[in-house]
């Protein structure tokens, strides 16, 4: 009988111990951190302010940060709608996209999906499928097909275009349009 118990014993230690698997690769990502952001919220409201003054207000309806070393980005996933006010509080230019990113490192934004940037003191009014700025060098531009409509008329690219941060100084390729000519009332 005790022999009986020896093997039973013998057997279940056998069967313990084999079926446990030690993938190297499974320990040593135990203690690593995961791809899981450090922040969510739903429906926030950013405010970036100089010298007391609201210069930027940030709305969208979700917003994940994500603030691992080599991947430190915020992302608007369902989209957002960015103010720019004037020293008066006056909502000077609106951007809004169906989705955006934020990279820290790089100092870069992009914005997709019915990408609508307006300027409310001049009238323009940009619209593409995808949109940058770099703050480092105070420029937006993009690679998609872009319109923008002013005063002058409506101009349409085909391979992008750059401007200055404040959407002036535009500088278009392939570009196409229609333009307002003024008639100064000369018959010469």
């Amino acid at each position: 009988m005790r022999n009986k118990v020896y093997i039973v014993l013998f057997i279940s230690i056998v069967f313990i111990t084999s079926s446990c698997e030690n993938n190297i690769e499974v320990i040593r990502n135990m203690g690593k951190e995961k791809d899981l952001p450090q922040v969510s919220a739903d429906n926030i409201e950013i405010l970036y302010s100089d010298s007391a003054r609201v210069k930027i207000q940030i709305i969208s309806p979700s917003i994940v940060r994500y603030n691992l070393p080599n991947k430190m980005y915020t992302e608007f996933s369902k989209g957002l709608t960015v103010n720019q006010f004037d020293t008066a509080h006056n909502i000077e230019a609106t951007i809004t996209a169906q989705h955006a990113l934020y990279r820290d490192q790089e100092k870069l934004w992009k914005a997709w999906g019915n990408v609508l940037a307006r300027n409310h003191k001049t009238g323009e009014e940009l619209s593409t499928e995808e949109l940058f700025w770099d703050q480092e060098k105070g420029i937006i531009y993009s690679t998609k097909f872009s319109r923008i409509s002013n005063a002058d008329g409506v101009f349409y690219d085909d391979g992008g275009f750059e401007a200055k941060e404040d959407m002036s100084q535009w500088h278009m390729i392939g570009i196409k349009g229609s333009v307002n000519i003024k008639d100064n009332g000369n018959e010469n």
